[in-house]
Protein backbone atom coordinates (compact mmCIF):
# COMPACT_ATOMS: atom_id res chain seq x y z
CA UNK A 1 0.00 0.00 0.00
CA UNK A 2 1.45 3.29 -1.28
CA UNK A 3 0.09 6.18 1.37
CA UNK A 4 1.13 10.09 0.50
CA UNK A 5 3.92 11.79 1.74
CA UNK A 6 4.00 15.68 2.55
CA UNK A 7 5.81 17.53 4.78
CA UNK A 8 4.76 21.04 5.73
CA UNK A 9 6.44 23.78 8.00
CA UNK A 10 5.04 26.47 10.28
CA UNK A 11 7.15 29.13 11.15
CA UNK A 12 5.99 30.19 14.28
CA UNK A 13 7.93 33.44 16.66
CA UNK A 14 8.62 29.78 19.73
CA UNK A 15 9.46 26.77 17.76
CA UNK A 16 9.35 25.88 14.13
CA UNK A 17 6.47 23.05 13.31
CA UNK A 18 7.66 20.30 10.84
CA UNK A 19 4.12 18.65 9.87
CA UNK A 20 4.90 15.21 8.30
CA UNK A 21 2.07 12.25 6.57
CA UNK A 22 2.55 9.21 5.47
CA UNK A 23 5.37 6.67 5.67
CA UNK A 24 8.65 8.05 6.26
CA UNK A 25 10.71 5.30 4.86
CA UNK A 26 14.04 4.86 2.50
CA UNK A 27 12.10 6.92 -0.46
CA UNK A 28 10.94 9.77 1.33
CA UNK A 29 13.73 10.11 4.37
CA UNK A 30 15.40 12.41 1.81
CA UNK A 31 13.15 15.28 1.69
CA UNK A 32 12.70 15.04 5.16
CA UNK A 33 16.45 15.52 5.81
CA UNK A 34 16.34 18.12 3.63
CA UNK A 35 13.59 20.25 5.63
CA UNK A 36 15.57 19.34 8.73
CA UNK A 37 18.00 20.58 7.54
CA UNK A 38 16.82 23.94 6.10
CA UNK A 39 14.92 24.39 9.42
CA UNK A 40 18.66 24.09 11.17
CA UNK A 41 20.17 26.84 8.39
CA UNK A 42 17.18 29.19 9.56
CA UNK A 43 18.83 28.92 12.97
CA UNK A 44 15.89 27.06 14.69
CA UNK A 45 18.12 24.10 16.86
CA UNK A 46 14.78 23.44 18.29
CA UNK A 47 11.76 22.23 16.23
CA UNK A 48 8.91 20.14 16.84
CA UNK A 49 8.30 17.11 14.61
CA UNK A 50 4.14 16.55 13.91
CA UNK A 51 4.03 12.66 13.22
CA UNK A 52 0.33 12.83 14.23
CA UNK A 53 -0.32 11.25 10.38
CA UNK A 54 2.81 9.17 10.28
CA UNK A 55 1.44 5.97 9.47
CA UNK A 56 4.75 3.92 9.03
CA UNK A 57 8.66 4.63 9.55
CA UNK A 58 11.55 2.56 9.18
CA UNK A 59 15.14 2.19 10.28
CA UNK A 60 16.41 4.55 7.38
CA UNK A 61 13.89 7.08 8.75
CA UNK A 62 14.63 6.61 12.09
CA UNK A 63 18.18 6.92 11.05
CA UNK A 64 17.03 10.16 10.10
CA UNK A 65 15.95 11.37 12.83
CA UNK A 66 18.75 10.16 15.06
CA UNK A 67 21.32 11.81 12.56
CA UNK A 68 19.15 15.12 13.27
CA UNK A 69 19.12 14.93 16.85
CA UNK A 70 22.90 14.77 16.75
CA UNK A 71 23.26 17.93 14.49
CA UNK A 72 20.88 19.47 17.30
CA UNK A 73 22.51 18.20 20.05
CA UNK A 74 25.53 19.72 18.94
CA UNK A 75 23.97 23.15 19.52
CA UNK A 76 22.21 22.43 22.38
CA UNK A 77 18.44 22.20 20.82
CA UNK A 78 15.74 19.64 21.31
CA UNK A 79 13.75 17.90 19.08
CA UNK A 80 9.58 17.28 20.47
CA UNK A 81 8.43 14.70 18.75
CA UNK A 82 4.08 14.28 18.68
CA UNK A 83 3.08 11.05 18.25
CA UNK A 84 -0.31 8.89 19.63
CA UNK A 85 -0.03 5.99 17.73
CA UNK A 86 1.51 3.59 19.76
CA UNK A 87 3.36 1.49 16.86
CA UNK A 88 5.28 4.29 16.22
CA UNK A 89 5.87 5.52 19.93
CA UNK A 90 7.53 2.14 20.81
CA UNK A 91 10.23 2.76 18.10
CA UNK A 92 11.33 5.87 19.44
CA UNK A 93 11.09 4.21 23.16
CA UNK A 94 12.55 1.20 22.24
CA UNK A 95 16.06 2.84 19.78
CA UNK A 96 16.99 5.04 22.84
CA UNK A 97 16.54 8.11 20.72
CA UNK A 98 14.52 9.65 23.94
CA UNK A 99 17.75 9.13 26.23
CA UNK A 100 19.31 12.06 24.13
CA UNK A 101 17.58 15.30 22.79
CA UNK A 102 14.00 13.50 21.63
CA UNK A 103 11.03 13.91 23.58
CA UNK A 104 8.32 12.51 22.75
CA UNK A 105 4.24 13.92 23.60
CA UNK A 106 0.79 13.27 22.69
CA UNK A 107 -0.18 16.73 21.72
CA UNK A 108 1.40 19.91 19.93
CA UNK A 109 -0.49 21.67 22.97
CA UNK A 110 2.05 19.42 25.56
CA UNK A 111 5.22 20.83 24.45
CA UNK A 112 6.83 23.45 26.24
CA UNK A 113 7.54 26.29 24.48
CA UNK A 114 9.94 29.02 24.82
CA UNK A 115 12.97 27.13 24.19
CA UNK A 116 14.05 28.93 20.67
CA UNK A 117 18.00 28.55 21.42
CA UNK A 118 18.76 30.86 18.22
CA UNK A 119 17.50 33.61 20.14
CA UNK A 120 19.62 32.90 22.71
CA UNK A 121 23.11 33.19 20.75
Amino acid sequence: MITEFSIDVEESDEVPTINVSGEVDIYTCGELRQVIKDTLEKGSTTFILNFQNIHYIDSTGLGTIAHSAQQVEEKNGVIYVICSKPQIKKIFEVSGLQKKNIELFENVSDVPVGHNVAEES
